[in-house]
């Protein structure tokens, strides 16, 4: 089930153990509305028998959601070729902390090899974080471009 107030996905399983929330919401609804369920994320109710003017609301939610995965992805990509490039810039402070008066082994009491350190850490977690948020744009992106051709193509069924 989908609220088309604000784009969340409803867990049917969920909501059918909240019956507390869910009662206090359908005494607030109209009598002629069929109520299906309670988005838990605002509180809008979800009916059956939807008019023109929610498909446009949900439209509306789906282009806003549409947009949210497209800044994930671009923000994830960000930060994987910021990681990509202190990744770089590590591994040459990393050759750098080779020193020629102990036969090019790694110095551990340079600069150059502490300043590897800091590098490497920063951009393990920038690749973690952006990968996470490229998966996630790609994931909403995917969803919300279906739920949209749905919608156009009048096959929409809630």
């Amino acid at each position: 089930m989908y609220c088309y107030h604000c784009g969340y996905e409803v867990d049917e399983n969920a909501i059918e153990k909240k019956s507390s929330t869910r009662q206090k919401y359908i005494e607030e609804a109209p009598l002629d509305a069929d109520i299906q369920y309670v988005c838990p994320r605002c509180g809008h109710l979800i009916h059956r028998g939807m008019e023109q003017k929610d498909v446009k609301s949900l439209s509306v939610a789906c282009h806003a959601e549409l947009q949210r995965g497209r800044n994930d992805f671009a923000r994830g990509m960000s930060f994987t070729s910021i990681a990509i490039i202190l990744g770089v810039v590590g591994f040459i402070f990393l050759q750098l902390s080779k020193k020629v008066d102990i036969q090019f082994r790694i110095s551990t009491s340079c600069p150059e090899f502490w300043i590897f350190l800091v590098l490497s850490v920063i951009a393990v977690i920038l690749i973690a974080f952006g990968v996470f948020l490229v998966v996630r744009g790609l994931k909403r992106k995917h969803k919300y471009t279906g739920l949209l051709k749905d919608i156009n193509t009048k096959t929409f069924v809630q």
